[in-house]
């Protein structure tokens, strides 16, 4: 368990990637909503 220091890096960027896409989402969805209103 207490071997994974090269695992983080991946993990940071795996999470920057969730984020982004979750913005994303919420972006286009507000985008559309908007935009249909």
């Amino acid at each position: 368990m207490t071997e994974h220091s090269e695992d983080t890096s991946s993990d940071s960027k795996v999470d920057a990637w969730a984020i982004f896409f979750l913005i994303l989402i919420v972006v286009s969805t507000a985008v559309f909503w908007v935009s249909h209103q």
